[in-house]
């Protein structure tokens, strides 16, 4: 009988983790409202981009990784990667307009080398990312 009833208590604490995104051993971590939410910005190469000139030499690049560097700074770039032809940055702000703002101090979206979208995101698992040394 005792083990019907915990059964029920951890499927909710289970349901509760997974609704607030908080780790099965971070349960008594409070989540409030005014928490900057998280949202993945994917970078892609826009119709300004040159295919015969190498990344360093794209119209504005260097701008661009100034942003991203100033973003780092403050403390809004939370991770920035690459997959593919994709640029991934993970960002925080209050709102998805707030990204726009910040990315578009970059003047290589207005020039047209990089395009991007902005996505909200719910982590479901924390997880841990470590920086692999460069080859």
């Amino acid at each position: 009988m005792l083990r019907t009833q915990r059964r029920p208590f951890a499927i909710v604490l289970l349901v509760a983790c997974w609704a607030t995104g908080a780790s099965a051993q971070d349960t008594d971590a409070a989540v409030t409202p005014d928490q900057p939410s998280l949202f993945a910005v994917e970078i892609r190469i826009g119709k300004a981009w040159d295919p015969a000139k190498p990344p360093q030499e794209q119209a504005y690049f260097r701008e661009h990784s100034a942003n991203l560097r100033r973003m780092r700074e403050a403390g809004a770039l939370i991770v920035g990667a690459r997959y593919s032809d994709i640029g991934l940055v993970i960002v925080s702000a209050a709102t998805a307009a707030e990204v726009r703002a910040q990315m578009d101090q970059d003047p290589s979206f207005a020039a047209g080398t990089f395009v991007y979208d902005v996505h909200p995101i719910n982590v479901f698992y924390p997880g841990e990312l470590k920086a692999r040394a460069r080859p």
